[in-house]
């Protein structure tokens, strides 16, 4: 079987920083592991996104051409796995025998955001995937329920990070309180109030748009856009790591909002803090995450005090993190997944 991975970004720039051990895999969502499976992959990078142009309009085009485009220019391929949902499998349709498996992680969230003409083309174009890819059992249950589809053609596959580029790191002494992530629901505003009452230095490591509006206290720095291997060394410096999200009922984010970033600090062997969302409990153990209500300042300040006073429990949280993710949340256990779900039941 040959497939083709097709993600919202150009990736082709990353894979020899990946091959040279400069980035983690993670972002190919397990590609590069599906020849365990004996499935020939490959990273496809639309011709459409190569051409270039400052005019929102036009980028905005390009962007949704690439989903029209994309069947068309692949010659050998018999599926594509990837999370671009909008157009893709509608516009596969006409390519004999070629299957779209979409990975959904932001699926659920664009589809609340929709009217009723956008909703149509939603359920049409991810009615004509093969397989439809939730990345948590809330996920799953939701494109079922809320978008109507086949329950046998909706799957969960965990998400996996690279757990030889985010090694286990020896506990930290008096280390900092780290939060880490770009996407929107991140609830940084929680975060701060909660740190303003925590006698500990904290560091969150975002972009700007995170920030606004969010009153940052004196003992929290703010690291903007840094590389992989500068957070890691964050990371390595951590006495605990904090995901703090909006909550179930906040309109911002994606169903896979803080899984990679709680999924770092687990494979990096530090105790890890989350606020609740439906979309992490699957990756949620109480002996390597300590959880608190969404948007609960106070909580959340009063987990980090108890985590940070108790090196021994941290120490123990950080270790059953690690042993979890070596266990289930690897970009090659996803692989192994994908492959499972792309050569079906035969």
């Amino acid at each position: 079987m040959r497939v083709a991975f097709v993600y919202p970004n150009p990736r082709h720039a990353l894979l020899p920083k990946i091959a040279a051990g400069n980035a983690p895999d993670t972002n190919l969502l397990g590609a590069n592991h599906l020849r365990r499976s004996g499935i020939e992959a490959r990273v496809h990078d639309s011709a459409v996104l190569r051409t270039q142009s400052a005019h929102p309009f036009v980028a905005r085009m390009r962007w949704h051409l690439r989903e029209l485009v994309v069947p068309w220019e692949l010659r050998r391929e018999d599926a594509i796995v990837t999370p671009l949902f909008t157009l893709l499998p509608l516009a596969a349709r006409p390519v004999r025998g070629l299957q779209v498996v979409v990975i959904a992680y932001g699926v659920v969230a664009a589809w609340r955001r929709a009217g009723g003409l956008r909703r149509r083309l939603l359920r049409a174009s991810l009615q004509s995937a093969s397989a439809v890819v939730a990345i948590s059992e809330a996920g799953r249950a939701a494109i079922i329920d809320e978008i109507g589809l086949d329950p046998g053609r909706v799957h969960v596959a965990a998400l996996g990070i690279d757990a030889d580029w985010w090694p286990a790191l020896p506990q930290a002494a008096d280390g900092h309180v780290l939060a880490v992530g770009r996407d929107l629901a991140r609830d940084y505003a929680t975060f701060a109030r909660a740190m303003a009452s925590v006698p500990a230095r904290g560091v969150i490591v975002a972009k700007p748009e995170n920030l606004r509006g969010v009153h940052v206290p004196a003992n929290v720095e703010v690291r903007l856009n840094i590389a992989p291997d500068e957070v890691r060394e964050l990371y390595r410096g951590a006495a605990c790591v904090v995901v703090p999200v909006a909550g179930d009922d906040d309109p911002r984010g994606t169903e896979s909002s803080g899984t990679i970033s709680l999924l770092e600090g687990m494979a990096c062997a530090r105790a890890t803090v989350i606020t609740d969302r439906a979309t992490l409990r699957d990756y949620v153990d109480p002996d390597a995450t300590a959880a608190v209500p969404a948007s609960d300042a106070e909580a959340l300040a009063a987990t980090i005090k108890g985590v940070v006073d108790d090196p021994a429990r941290a120490e123990r949280l950080g270790r059953r993190g690690r042993a979890l993710v070596e266990e289930r949340y690897t970009t090659r256990a996803l692989g192994d997944r994908l492959g499972q779900i792309l050569l079906g039941p035969g």
